[in-house]
């Protein structure tokens, strides 16, 4: 690579970048983004599927609630009561 100044643009700002360093990890960064994407989808997907759980859960009759809550708390503990 050159070390020749670019001039990058971000919106209406100009700035120069003379460091090769600095240019490989703006690229680097900028092709980044589809991965951060991706995990914002992901996360998105968990936080739907968490929401759809406690909305069947809320929808349980009590005594199978408590005992689904007693289950976990057994698991949560290692299969110890």
């Amino acid at each position: 690579m050159s070390t020749r100044a670019a001039r990058v643009a971000f919106g209406g700002e100009v700035m120069d970048v003379t460091d090769d360093l600095e240019l490989q990890r703006l690229l680097h960064e900028a092709h980044d983004e589809a991965a951060a994407v991706a995990g914002l989808e992901d996360s998105l997907e968990r936080l739907r599927r968490a929401r759809a759980a406690q909305t069947a859960l809320a929808g349980l009759p009590a005594e199978q609630l408590r005992e689904a809550l007693r289950m976990r708390r057994t698991a949560l503990a290692g299969g110890r009561r």
